[in-house]
């Protein structure tokens, strides 16, 4: 049994054994004996499907992601696909209409500043 923590990666999500869950949540007492025959029961089938999986022998994704590259690319698909939150359409345009807007507004700044800069020049340096 694990625990997810909201801002985990898949990676790092650990198992949590039933004295530290008690020690987190600030219970005294200990599990009960049949939560822990559960767990353990648990624990035994997760160990005999993991055990057929690699005696039937790794798939080309297991693979795959196991190494550093396919690793990096799942986890980079898994945050994309469940933690990523991504704008409405609305937003998305009133977004751009507004970079839009201070992109021009500073084009202009920036046009006038490089105009008086340049006259300035002139001025001191006696063209024309």
């Amino acid at each position: 049994m694990t625990d997810r923590r909201k801002n985990v990666s898949r990676s790092q999500v650990t198992e949590v054994k039933p004295q530290e869950r008690a020690q987190t949540t600030g219970k005294a007492a200990k599990t009960s004996a049949r939560e822990e025959r559960r767990e353990s029961a648990t624990m035994k089938s997760t160990n005999k499907t993991a055990a057929r999986r690699t005696s039937k022998g790794s798939s080309l994704f297991a693979r795959a992601r196991n190494n550093q590259i396919g690793r990096f690319v799942y986890d980079a698909y898994y945050e994309l696909r469940y933690k990523v939150t991504w704008p409405t359409f609305e937003e998305a345009r009133s977004m751009t209409i507004m970079v839009v807007i201070i992109s021009v507004i500073l084009g202009g700044l920036l046009s006038l500043v490089d105009f008086g800069l340049y006259h300035l020049f002139i001025l001191v340096i006696g063209g024309k």
